[in-house]
This record gives C-alpha cells, structure tokens and sequence, in this order.
C-alpha cells in the first residue's frame, strides 16, 4: 500500500480513538501532520543523498568515457603517424635506388651532344616525364647553386677560392643533385662551396 494511504488510514483510526472531542482531534491532526512533515523531511534527505551519489557516479563515468575517448584519439593519431612514416620510408628507399639512374640521365644531358638532335630531345623527355612523377610522390629537387650553404641540405665535398664577396660561402658548383621527400632530405645535394681569396677581401677592406 502508498505511503499516502497508510498516512489516511492512519489519521482515521486516531480520529476515531480521540472520540468526538474537538480538542482530541485536533491534538490527533497535529500529531499526524507533525508525523507527516517529518516523513517528508526523512524522505527528501534520503532523496537527496541518493542524487548526490547518482551525480558522483555520473561524473565517475563521464571522466572515464572522456579519458577512453582521449586515450582512443591519441592511439588513433600515433597509428596515423606510423603508418605515414612507414609509407614514406618505403617510398624513400624506392626513391633511393632510382636517382643513380636520375644522375645519368644528367650526365648524358650535360655530355657533348648538340641539344637539337633526337637523341637529346628524347632523353631530356625522359628525364622530365621522370622529375613528374618523382614530383607526384613529394619527391623535390634541392635547390645548391647561387644559395647560402646550408649543412641541413648541403654536403661540402670541397671548397673553391673566388674573388666575388657575394658567392663567398654560398654553392658554386654542384656535384651531385639532392632531393627531399615532402619537405624531409633523402640525399643532399653534394657541393662546392666558394671561398673568399683572403687578398681579395684585405683589398676590399682598404677601399672601404
């Protein structure tokens, strides 16, 4: 039976217990409504406790179902990172094996061949159909001649004596053309680097 029906049932029986006197049956009233109010008041703390614990266990939960959620994104994005390493890695090793053959083709295009023969033409097709799909790949020639010597990008393999301030410590000359693989370097560029002629720099000195 609810709780409201025993409280009715309740205040029947002291009613008919008090008898007719008015005085008795208020006294029984408040009695019940003092019952009433604290029954209530019982109630509404056990309600609450009950509330407080849900919330707690809520929060429990939720910063769990945060810290997975967390946990799952950053296996997710290491996995990601992984595997694009290991892509690029493999595409590198590729790479590798395939500029000697980039080198000859640039080295039969430097050799003295009149560059408007068939033989020159077809092989500077070739090697341009080459750097197109080297380029599809991220695969991008290093920039040497004229710019600054950079270690990052650069190997000296020796350096030249030149009289004009402005080549000093730049690349004079290549060797041998380097490339990188979207943005990361798979083989330097192998260079000259100039070298300002120490006469030449006292005698620049003494005109300033």
């Amino acid at each position: 039976m609810p709780d409201k029906d025993l409280n009715a049932g309740l205040k029947e029986g002291l009613e008919e217990l008090a008898g007719d006197s008015e005085v008795d049956k208020n006294r029984v009233l408040d009695f019940c409504k003092a019952k009433d109010i604290e029954e209530l008041i019982n109630e509404k703390e056990t309600l609450e406790k009950e509330l407080s614990n849900l919330k707690e266990q809520y929060n429990a939960l939720y910063n769990e179902a945060a810290r997975v959620k967390a946990d799952f994104y950053n296996y997710k994005r290491r996995m990601e990172s992984n595997i694009e390493k290991q892509k690029n890695s493999i595409v590198a090793e590729i790479i590798l094996n395939l500029l000697p053959i980039m080198d000859n083709f640039e080295r039969a295009l430097d050799c003295e061949v009149e560059k408007g023969s068939a033989f020159y033409e077809g092989t500077s097709m070739i090697y341009r159909e080459f750097l197109n799909v080297l380029a599809k790949f991220g695969v991008t020639p290093i920039k040497a001649i004229g710019e600054p010597f950079d270690p990052l990008f650069h190997e000296a393999v020796a350096v030249q004596t030149v009289s004009d301030i402005d080549s000093d410590g730049k690349v004079v000359q290549e060797v041998q053309k380097g490339y990188t693989l979207k943005g990361e370097v798979i083989r330097p560029a192998r260079v000259i680097v100039g070298k300002l002629n120490e006469e030449t720099d006292k005698e620049v000195g003494n005109d300033e």
